[in-house]
């Protein structure tokens, strides 16, 4: 799934998450995705700026919402699990057995992840987070390798609760 068909597939309560994210706690990241993104609709940063919140989060969420920005959706995607969801990035990658520098960050993805340990890591997520953040944090780590780990994709196939619809 591309990052503006998972931007729609996740739902308005995980949008609207995501954006009080951005809004709060990675400002800089969120005014330099503002300036980037006003510029092509011929607006001013300033202007968008200048709008309560929840206006500033509805005209975002439009931008990303096409296909030239999807870059920028990713990007965003990024920025909330690295930085806002680390507990959702360890939780997975401990239960995979995939090394990391327990922050969650991987130096060196694996080439094979066994069934049963894609099963386990996938289990370890919907018993500790919401299926919605779970779905777009398996998306989302799917799209780090050219087709993803084909034990991941059975893994996240089998449950219903992670299938995400654009």
């Amino acid at each position: 799934m591309r990052p503006n068909q998972l931007l729609q597939a996740i739902g308005p309560e995980l949008r609207a998450q995501i954006m009080s994210y951005l809004q709060t706690e990675q400002r800089p990241a969120y005014k330099a995705v503002i300036d980037s993104l006003a510029p092509a609709r011929r607006l001013r940063p300033a202007f968008i700026l200048e709008k309560s919140r929840a206006k500033q989060a509805e005209w975002l969420l439009e931008q990303l919402n096409t296909k030239s920005n999807e870059e920028v959706t990713a990007q965003i995607f990024q920025i909330w699990l690295l930085k806002g969801q680390a507990d959702m990035l360890i939780t997975f990658l401990d239960a995979a057995e995939i090394a990391h520098d327990g922050k969650g960050e991987v130096t060196e993805l694996p080439e094979v992840i066994a069934d049963d340990k894609a099963e386990a890591a996938v289990a370890a997520l919907l018993a500790k987070f919401p299926a919605k953040q779970a779905a777009l944090y398996l998306h989302m780590f799917q799209q780090q390798r050219e087709g993803g780990w084909l034990s991941l994709t059975k893994a996240i196939e089998a449950r219903a609760e992670l299938k995400l619809e654009a």
